[in-house]
């Protein structure tokens, strides 16, 4: 067994080498996956795709699991938010998620909500309707009544699901398609790509919900694990634009301001770091339907799978950002600048806000609106984090701000270009 485990680190290793990757110690021994799994955009799940895990996550619920992964968020929020630990500690702890849900259906993946899609308007998105994820919450105790989670009691103190809309029935602008691009081709270290997502697009959608997604014990609301699996799917679209340099890279430092390394240790077990960060190896038997179609497999999204429901495909987004004034285009989107880019940097993708639940077996005709030219230049702001929820998270005020600004200063720049996004409705 022992000569087994080493013939196979070094086919490994020298399976890293051919790909000219940078591997940290330890690495090399991390086993290749037998079976990989692919996460889907909620809206493409099929009915039966929906339902098993709309099942599972029932079951996971009746075994006490959702209070149990509330619970053990929000004794450990500390140290993973505000540092370097953010985004491994969450690949490990949904990692985790998928692993109980498997063990009632093996078959079962948890989706990601691309909620960049819906931020002009998130509270209409068909992701909160009463079938999938539940809406606002009503009442004198802000109770979800709808969805996954309407009946479900709940860590803390035996009470309902609670959701707060940041802006009465409505939810504030959250971060564009057209930003995370931005993102996506302006960050080049890990430190700067998990500063730059966690005080963004993170806590936007954290604070937009409201309610327990504004607390420590956020994972007790379903949509937690559907807006995690999509910033690790960001997380792991940067990695591959350069994964010979970017599938260790690991920055920036701890909760206690100390450089960190791949060595260290999952906060709360016994996980090195470098055991989670490549996809496909170790326990991270998994890929995003993204990346498969990035990899040429073409029928691995729901926007490039013809279906009778929808009449006529979104426009070709890329195409319109590309005619953005050279000055706006190498300021925001350096990789445009260039050229076409690389697809795993380019979330101006083609599936439309408006785009029907699969799972709803296309019951009504689909057609995607053309852009509204009233919206032309009009690109709202994306709601600001209050210092309270900053400080919480262990970020620097004044370097959030600084980000906000420079998010501020890309609309801005897009609307004075007269830029009109398709995601405006």
């Amino acid at each position: 067994m022992k000569f087994f485990n080493i013939a196979l680190g070094l086919t490994l290793l020298g399976t890293f080498v051919a790909d000219c990757m940078a591997v940290p110690p330890g690495a090399e021994f991390v086993p290749v996956c037998k079976k990989i799994g692919v996460r889907k955009e909620i809206r493409s799940l099929t009915a039966t795709e929906w339902q098993a895990y709309s099942n599972a996550v029932a079951a996971a619920y009746n075994d006490k699991w959702i209070d149990w992964f509330g619970y053990y968020h929000s004794r450990v929020a500390d140290v993973v938010h505000g540092s370097s630990q953010f985004l491994v500690f969450h690949r490990d702890f949904i990692n985790s998620y998928e692993d109980i849900l498997q063990g009632y259906n093996p078959d079962v993946m948890v989706p990601y909500w691309n909620m960049m899609v819906d931020f002009q308007n998130p509270a209409n998105s068909s992701v909160l309707g009463s079938k999938y994820l539940g809406g606002n919450g009503v009442g004198a105790n802000n109770c979800v009544n709808s969805g996954l989670a309407g009946t479900w009691s709940l860590f803390p103190k035996d009470r309902c699901l609670s959701r707060v809309y940041n802006n009465g029935t409505n939810i504030n602008s959250w971060y564009s398609p057209e930003y995370v691009t931005s993102v996506m081709q302006r960050s080049n270290t890990y430190a700067d790509f998990r500063f730059n997502i966690e005080n963004s697009v993170h806590g936007a959608v954290h604070l937009g919900l409201n309610g327990d997604m504004g607390t420590m014990h956020s994972p007790t609301d379903p949509v937690f694990f559907l807006h995690h699996v999509n910033i690790d799917r960001l997380y792991a679209q940067w990695q591959a634009v350069k994964p010979a340099t970017r599938t260790y890279m690991y920055d920036g430092v701890d909760s206690k301001s100390v450089p960190v390394t791949t060595n260290d240790s999952i906060i709360g077990t016994s996980t090195p770091v470098y055991a989670v960060m490549r996809l496909g190896y170790g326990k991270m038997c998994y890929t995003y339907d993204t990346i498969k179609a990035a990899k040429g497999d073409a029928s691995a999204l729901v926007k490039r799978q013809p279906r009778k429901c929808i009449k006529r495909p979104s426009p070709a987004t890329q195409q319109i950002i590309m005619k953005l004034p050279p000055k706006v285009l190498a300021q925001f989107y350096p990789s445009f600048a260039k050229g076409p880019g690389h697809p795993l940097e380019n979330e101006m993708a083609t599936i439309s806000p408006h785009q029907p639940m699969a799972a709803d077996a296309c019951a009504v005709d689909f057609k995607a609106p053309p852009p509204n030219e009233n919206m032309r230049g009009k690109m709202p702001l994306p709601s600001g984090l209050p210092d309270d929820w900053i400080k919480m998270q262990g970020s620097s005020v004044a370097q959030v701000r600084a980000l906000e600004k420079a998010a501020y200063d890309m609309v801005d720049a897009l609307n004075k270009a007269n830029y009109l996004s398709p995601y405006m409705v």
